[in-house]
């Protein structure tokens, strides 16, 4: 098997993010590390080939990765108990990774945001690239200004003043005949109109250290830039705005 070869397998076998993460510590000329045993042994067994210096291989593997992101793919994303049927991805890599491959738009949903300070700091450092960073908080009405004033100051000043955030108004909400009104409740993320991650979970310590959480990487389709038309038509039409 060519280097190439071996490449585009590795490419195929492991997610996506994953395969980022791989090249981007090949760059650094850092021990490849895997949070999952078996892609650790995978990755391991890859490097064996020494067919060529790690500089290239993470320019070949890019290469590989850039063509399978021009074919549509899904992956499952699941943070809870081992299986043998879907492999552990922790929800806050799969987030971080995304994040710190955005090049021109971010989008981020959740209903919550608490104590995530390693993705507080990635979305810090896209906003330092030029990223353009847009954060959808979501809130029960009964306590709106106290958890939006708390969920900013979860994200810190540079996200609040560098990011596009909003929320849902509460006269643009709908409501139940006793006038229950409804959550901003969805939990998404995208990455320059390109990449989709979709979740169950919030962006909160819970979620990406202790709970079941299942979610799905979607690339190569048009479901990634569609998200981020809602978006856009949401706050065109004034059913998100700026807080």
């Amino acid at each position: 098997m060519t280097t190439a070869e071996a490449c585009l397998k590795l490419v195929d076998e492991l997610p996506g993010s994953l395969v980022e993460s791989l090249i981007q510590q090949l760059r650094r000329s850092a021990a490849p590390v895997m949070a999952n045993p078996g892609y650790q042994a995978r990755v391991d067994e890859f490097l064996r080939i020494g067919l060529t210096s790690r500089n290239e291989l993470s320019a070949m593997l890019d290469v590989a990765l850039a063509a399978k992101h021009a074919r549509q793919s899904t992956e499952l994303v699941w943070t809870g108990p081992a299986t043998p049927l879907v492999p552990v991805r922790h929800t806050e890599q799969v987030l971080s990774d995304l994040i710190d491959g955005a090049e021109r738009r971010l989008t981020i949903m959740s209903f919550g945001i608490f104590q995530v300070q390693r993705l507080v700091s990635g979305l810090e450092l896209a906003i330092q690239r030029k990223v353009q960073v847009r954060v959808i908080l979501g809130e029960r009405e009964s306590q709106s200004d106290l958890a939006i004033a708390h969920q900013k100051q979860q994200l810190g000043r540079v996200i609040t003043e560098g990011a596009l955030l909003y929320w849902w108004p509460h006269e643009r909400r709908l409501r139940d005949a006793q006038g229950h009104a409804g959550l901003m409740h969805a939990k998404a993320a995208v990455a320059d109109s390109r990449v989709a991650f979709l979740s169950s979970a919030n962006l909160t310590e819970a979620a990406f250290e202790r709970n079941m959480e299942l979610g799905v990487l979607i690339r190569g389709c048009s479901l990634p830039a569609s998200i981020d038309r809602l978006i856009d038509v949401l706050v065109e039409s004034g059913d998100l705005e700026a807080v």
